[in-house]
């Protein structure tokens, strides 16, 4: 992470990579906080689709799917080339025209997230109250299962894209159905 962020500031900084300030453009400023997260998410969903495709998975994604009890590390455990597709999000700003402080701030959101969807706990709680959603049953699914809920909580690609698990009966079914599907018309 540290070398996608030190290119990119780089980049940045020496002209190569497409900037802006607060005072030229504070509506496109606010706007990239806004839309990172869900930049983000979206990237992580379509790159995790990828690394689901059999010649990858096998070579490649495979070696995180051996967490299937999964925990903050496993969230970390990748293959390298897992890792530069997963922070492959962060040469966004190659293209679209940011400022150091969102690098960072995307930086800090795709840093911990991985580590933040492996916890093992659906929420915590503090006397007795749920203060953060951390949604690891969620993603607990989709290591139990692989073929379900590619993308974060946050985002709906999952039900968009029919890729949804909801952890109960049905959506046990429909997941096999669709992995049948899909192994089918690999062969």
């Amino acid at each position: 992470m540290a070398a996608f962020q030190v290119s990119v500031m780089w980049l940045m900084a020496n002209g190569y990579a497409p900037t802006i300030t607060i005072a030229s453009n504070p509506i496109l400023f606010i706007a990239g906080l806004v839309l990172l997260p869900i930049w983000s998410a979206f990237h992580f969903y379509w790159a995790h689709r990828m690394l689901h495709v059999p010649f990858i998975y096998k070579r490649v994604h495979s070696l995180h799917h051996r967490n299937v009890n999964i925990g903050p590390w496993s969230g970390l455990s990748m293959h390298p080339i897992e890792h530069l597709v997963y922070l492959s999000s962060l040469l966004i700003h190659c293209v679209v025209p940011s400022h150091p402080v969102h690098l960072y701030f995307h930086v800090i959101y795709v840093g911990p997230g991985a580590a933040m969807t492996h916890t093992g706990y659906e929420d915590l709680l503090i006397k007795d109250r749920r203060r953060l959603a951390l949604g690891t049953f969620y993603h607990q699914l989709h290591h139990r299962y692989y073929e379900c809920n590619y993308g974060n909580q946050e985002m709906p690609w999952d039900r968009w894209f029919g890729t949804f698990h909801d952890g109960s009966d049905e959506g046990t079914k429909t997941t096999r159905a669709r992995k049948k599907r899909m192994h089918a018309g690999n062969r």
